[in-house]
């Protein structure tokens, strides 16, 4: 609220980037300032971490690699590996991201599955997918699991004790590219030690860096990735966000609006000479 007050005749604020949760939406509006994102910054790139991610677990192509790099050719962790064909990929949340999984994880010939709550009906026909109901209809099913929703206070720690109980007897793979607070992380290292995932990846975390001691990157956790919110980066991804922020800037010093304009409902539009 302060730097906005000393903002006296801006007109757009634009986040280089998705989300606006450090933004006093309410307080920008009420000065008659835009605020702005970039809501498809780095959609490719998440979605292929995804599924490199994805293939790295069921494959056990990092594990192979760590083994060799410390000297060890070992092939045993290679026969645990699954098929893709066939297996159920569950995604939480089907928005740009989700959606970009999916259209990608098809033609491995998984099965995609996903819960959004906040979908109208029919998306899942129209790209040929099926959709549950639950979150628990949805782990239940799962060989692979894989969040791609915001977080906010409702589905903080969605992914918990209790919702971790609902994995199938066989296990399933988990993959958390969204955020960090989607999951309890002292409830995932605790099934993961009770040997109910078969393997994790997390490219967020509650705490960003990662403690170099966390309890997830101990060597005792072979069917472990951790990366550094890395997902969504890329050469082509940094000339893009900076040309799409820029480009809503240009719309409003030309007279025109955002075109992702974030707080439209708090806007209370004043001439700024």
């Amino acid at each position: 609220e302060q730097v906005l007050n000393r903002m006296k005749s801006a007109k757009v604020l634009v986040r280089v980037g998705i989300g606006v949760d450090n933004v006093d939406l309410a307080k920008a509006g009420s000065l008659g300032i835009y605020v702005a994102n970039v809501p498809d910054y780095g959609v490719e790139e998440v979605a292929d971490s995804t599924m490199s991610l994805l293939l790295n677990l069921m494959r056990y192509t990092f594990h192979a690699s760590y083994r060799l790099n410390d000297n060890q050719c070992v092939t045993e962790k290679a026969k645990e590996g699954l098929r893709l064909r066939g297996k159920v990929l569950g995604l939480v949340g089907f928005g740009k991201i989700g959606k970009a999984v999916a259209m990608r994880a098809k033609p491995f010939g998984l099965d995609i599955v996903f819960y959004d709550p906040y979908l109208e009906d029919g998306v899942d026909k129209s790209l040929g997918v099926r959709r549950v109901d639950t979150l628990k209809e949805l782990i239940t099913q799962s060989d692979i699991l894989s969040l791609h929703c915001y977080l906010d206070e409702r589905n903080r720690n969605i992914i918990n004790e209790e919702s971790l109980q609902w994995i199938k007897p066989s296990g399933c793979y988990f993959i958390n590219t969204a955020r960090g607070g989607l999951v309890d992380e002292a409830a995932l290292l605790r099934t993961i030690q009770r040997g109910r995932l078969l393997g994790v990846a997390l490219d967020v975390q509650n705490q960003e860096p990662y403690p170099r001691d966390g309890p997830l990157l101990s060597p005792t956790l072979t069917n472990v990735i951790i990366t550094p919110h890395s997902a969504f980066l890329s050469k082509d991804s940094f000339i893009e966000i900076r040309t799409k922020a820029a480009l809503e800037v240009k719309r409003v010093l030309m007279g025109g609006k955002p075109r992702n304009c974030v707080n439209a409902s708090f806007l209370q539009l004043k001439s700024k000479l």
